[in-house]
């Protein structure tokens, strides 16, 4: 009987710390990412980093037709966090045009 208790206890310890070791990759890899917001001659842009090497610079909003810079600083900053967050769980970083109405990001900028 303490045989089983004992192969019970270092099963569920190895169990633990490989849970621990896992969730902590795995936070380490979402805090690499980082972004970045700059201003462009008509508007706005952002970047996307992964250990300091540029992934994506998206100067025009994604998803429409014309080369449309974003109108506002949040506007680029709203898109560059949703990309950033479909990258850390490992999504296409596509984004479509309903996800655009959905953070309400202006498309047609006023001169």
């Amino acid at each position: 009987m303490k045989k089983y208790f004992v192969f019970f206890l270092i099963i569920l310890s190895v169990t633990l710390i490989g849970f621990i070791v896992l969730k902590s990759d795995i936070n380490s890899i979402k805090n690499d990412f980082k972004t970045s917001i700059y201003k462009i001659k008509t508007g706005f842009g952002y970047s996307i980093s992964y250990n300091n090497k540029l992934l994506i610079k998206q100067e025009n909003i994604p998803a429409i037709q014309n080369n449309q810079p974003f109108c506002s600083f949040n506007d680029a900053q709203k898109v560059s966090d949703l990309v950033k967050e479909k990258l850390e769980k490992k999504e296409t970083p596509k984004i479509s045009l309903i996800e655009l109405k959905k953070l309400k990001i202006q498309l047609n900028c006023p001169n």
